[in-house]
């Protein structure tokens, strides 16, 4: 199995090779756990290319050797598959889910349960990026995001499946239209630009529309809500109560760029900005001078580096807990 997964990793498995890692992965829970860490060690392994065969072998040795080390530990550890992903890269898996959307007849209109080639898109922690999916809809994936796709649309429907946050150029086909699916919410989208919200953590998940219409079908409601531009639904998780709001949609997509630049702004206009681009929630207590202008460009910096410089070109101090930022005057 391990000359499988060193093509596979180096992209020249065959389609017989990728059926045997599939079928290995989907054997055992531990196999999946044991792939997941030789792929992060192997993204983290030097800068050698891969087409190298003597670095090949080297770091296969090394990520190896490492994997066995760690087996005992790993046996008792509760990760889940996706914590360990490179931090700055998107990983492409290939899995067979047979029945994933069986059950989505409401959704989908089929309750199919034949063999479907599945996409898996990873995003990790500290990483963004895109995906052009098979019918040229481009799809924006933040940090600590999934995407699951099919390897071919139906030519009837269209269907994703997000966890964590996406934003999608879906393109337009009126005989097939595309579903975004999450837990609670379904998105029905015949083509359009709109934002999509749905990680775990949170109490609520959300759809933001830029462009264009969709119609958003909550769990338990039999008629879906339709958005126009500019408006942003949030449903809570528990008790599924609702919230449609206008909005100003184009802060709700500010994280898919690759910096973020504010001149001469007020405080107040960089937190909010903030609040999208490291996808955290601000809490400003009494006092604090919002009204405050000062400039300044974020790429990769992380958000307690960019505090740090607000704290000393502003007067505040902060503190952070958890995905939550806290400001107060200094």
């Amino acid at each position: 199995m391990n000359d499988i997964i060193l093509k596979y990793l180096q992209g020249n498995a065959s389609e017989k090779e990728k059926e045997l890692l599939l079928d290995w992965l989907r054997a055992d829970g531990e196999n999946k756990r044991a792939f997941s860490e030789i792929r992060d060690r192997w993204l983290e392994s030097g800068d050698a290319p891969v087409s190298d065969p003597e670095w090949v072998k080297r770091a296969f040795a090394r990520f190896t050797a490492g994997v066995e080390a760690k087996e005992k530990a790993r046996r008792q550890s509760r990760l889940s598959f996706y914590m360990k992903v490179a931090a700055s890269v998107a990983v492409l898996l290939i899995c067979s889910l047979g029945s994933y959307f069986a059950g989505q007849k409401r959704f989908f209109g089929s309750s199919t349960t034949e063999q479907l080639v599945m996409n898996r898109v990873i995003m990790g922690k500290e990483s963004k990026g895109a995906v052009t999916l098979p019918d040229g809809t481009i799809a924006w994936l933040n940090a600590n995001s999934v995407l699951v796709y099919p390897e071919h649309f139906s030519a009837d429907k269209r269907f994703v499946r997000l966890e964590g946050e996406g934003y999608f150029e879906v393109v337009r086909d009126e005989k097939a239209p595309f579903f975004v699916e999450t837990n609670g919410m379904v998105v029905n989208v015949l083509g359009t630009h709109f934002n999509v919200k749905n990680y775990e953590n949170k109490e609520t998940i959300e759809t933001t529309l830029l462009s264009g219409k969709v119609e958003v079908l909550l769990s338990g409601m039999n008629k879906g809500i339709i958005l126009k531009p500019n408006q942003r639904i949030s449903c809570n998780r528990q008790d599924g109560t609702y919230n449609l709001a206008e909005v100003n949609a184009s802060d709700y997509i500010i994280w898919i760029g690759d910096k973020l630049v504010c001149t001469n702004e007020k405080l107040s206009t960089i937190l909010h900005r903030m609040k999208h681009w490291y996808n955290m929630d601000i809490e400003c207590k009494k006092g604090v001078r919002l009204d405050h202008r000062l400039s300044l460009t974020i790429r990769k910096e992380s958000p307690e580096e960019i505090l740090k410089l607000l704290a000393l070109i502003s007067p505040i101090r902060y503190t952070i807990e958890g995905d939550k930022i806290i400001i107060s005057p200094k």
